[in-house]
């Protein structure tokens, strides 16, 4: 997939093909693979410079589409971050700056658990694009995948189950650092913007979630990846 623009349909695949991961698949076959320098199962999922670019470079046709959604197949995309800037770099609750605009977090951060020893592997964040001044937000959303140390294991299960565990061989002994290298993030527009419920008195502000919009995929397995594989 090496030198794919951004947003481009991916060559090759066959007519009718939705690439719909579960949150594990993501991380395990996906971020991990990118994260160690493996082979990946399917290249569907290019490299983008995410700090440089606005939502609608990468999704052109949902973007140019009135009332489009992450529902259709032009209405999301996924692309690997190498993060280089120190907002992108640090994560968490920080806006991430792409574009003329800002990436802000919106609820709080899940952990995404292996599906064999129930061990965290990775941590999912919904952020919402906003202009860089004001906080009006867009139907732009985001969600951002990252790797936890425990996810550069195999099925993100450590030798033995403990904490203490060493890497993967071909791994650093600073594993954490490798699990920092990129993260994979899922882009799509929604129907209509997002907007803010205030609780408390004003206090603090939430994104009202719109869940047929933005919840990744609750089957088992994607249509490219067999649940069932040997990981490295």
């Amino acid at each position: 997939m090496e030198g794919r623009r951004p947003g481009a349909p991916v060559a090759g695949l066959p007519i009718g093909f939705r690439f719909r991961p579960t949150d594990e698949e993501l991380l395990l076959h996906y971020l991990r693979r990118k994260a160690l320098a493996c082979p990946l199962p399917a290249g569907v999922i290019p490299d983008a410079d995410l700090a440089r670019l606005h939502p609608w470079d990468l999704l052109p046709a949902a973007a140019a589409a009135p009332g489009g959604s992450g529902a259709d197949a032009d209405g999301e995309r996924f692309f690997f971050h190498r993060p280089a800037t120190r907002c992108w770099r640090k994560g968490g609750g920080a806006a991430r700056a792409a574009g003329t605009g800002v990436w802000r977090p919106s609820g709080k951060e899940t952990l995404v658990l292996s599906p064999r020893c129930k061990r965290p592997v990775g941590t999912k964040r919904t952020l919402v694009f906003c202009p860089r001044r004001g906080r009006a937000r867009t139907h732009w959303a985001m969600h951002e995948y990252r790797l936890l140390p425990a996810g550069l294991h195999p099925y993100g299960c450590a030798a033995g189950a403990g904490a203490d565990a060493p890497p993967p061989t071909n791994v650093s002994s600073h594993g954490g650092d490798a699990a920092a290298d990129w993260v994979v993030c899922r882009i799509f527009r929604r129907a209509r913007p997002a907007h803010r419920a205030r609780l408390g008195g004003g206090a603090r502000e939430e994104l009202e979630e719109e869940h047929a919009a933005e919840e990744s995929p609750s089957s088992p397995s994607s249509c490219v990846t067999d649940a069932s594989e040997t990981l490295l």
